[in-house]
């Protein structure tokens, strides 16, 4: 990972979508800075388009599809997208939303089982928001459990033929081919129409943990926020680079280079 103070402003001025991850990306504690925000604002403003993609469950994605200054929202690790269209919610459901309901049955099977063996961790608060997947808290509201014990439980899914992969605060699990970056693509190519070069060329992705490893792979031009260093012994693949500051500083401060690179290019400098 270089400093991403280092990101050529020729990279920057051409990147039309930045996409990120929330939890421990954009917030800190689960809190969004109001600085973050205006951020965000800013960069809706200057035409760049932000798409959360999270682990986060629908219910929080159907309030920010239609609260914050997004185009869109990815949820549940890929499993579905949220676009607000005037006071509706359009969704692009990665399959048939009753196979998806029938899968997190089977897997929430599973993850009780987990439990019984592994009693310090707990369902995530939000499960009953959940439309495909089941989350695992591993330190949001239980004591932290350690890198042995996450592991164990994602061996268990794993086990079971279901997908896991840790977040900052959750173990998410769920069945089916569906993940952030398969569905990042789709709704990048189906919805906003790019092209094989847009993708490569326009999208920027912002993350902080193992579970952004396949968008650290499949999109050019990624960036960890400086707190994914606890994490990266447990990547797998890493971003190309990394902010001076965590959480939601480090997204502010791709903000500003992004929106300064824009500033540039338009006044002719």
């Amino acid at each position: 990972m270089q400093a991403f103070a280092h990101c050529p402003a020729t990279t920057l001025s051409g990147i039309r979508y930045l996409l990120t991850d929330i939890d421990d990306t954009l917030t800190r504690e689960g809190r969004l800075d109001a600085s973050t925000l205006a951020a965000l604002e800013r960069l809706e403003a200057a035409g760049i388009k932000v798409i959360p993609v999270t682990g986060g469950c629908a219910g929080w994605c159907d309030h920010i599809a239609r609260a914050w200054p997004v185009a869109a929202v990815i949820g549940e690790n890929g499993a579905f997208a949220f676009q607000r269209q005037g006071q509706r919610i359009l969704t692009t459901w990665w399959e048939d939303e009753a196979r998806l309901r029938a899968r997190q049955r089977h897997v929430m099977t599973v993850a009780r089982q987990l439990l019984l063996n592994h009693p310090q961790a707990a369902l995530a608060q939000d499960q009953p928001f959940r439309y495909a997947d089941v989350a695992v808290d591993h330190c949001q509201a239980v004591s932290p459990l350690s890198q042995a014990q996450i592991h164990a439980i994602i061996a268990g899914f794993t086990a079971a033929g279901i997908q896991a992969r840790a977040s900052s605060i959750h173990i998410n699990a769920w069945q089916g081919d569906f993940d952030k970056a398969r569905m990042a693509v789709r709704v990048l190519t189906e919805t906003f129409g790019l092209d094989r070069m847009q993708l490569e060329q326009e999208v920027m992705y912002v993350g902080d943990a193992p579970n952004d490893a396949p968008m650290f792979a499949t999109f050019r031009h990624t960036v960890g926020v400086a707190n994914i260093l606890k994490h990266r012994a447990a990547l797998g693949w890493e971003p190309a680079w990394l902010t001076r500051h965590g959480h939601g500083a480090g997204v502010e401060e791709i903000a500003d280079a992004l929106l300064g690179s824009h500033t540039a290019i338009d006044s002719g400098h």
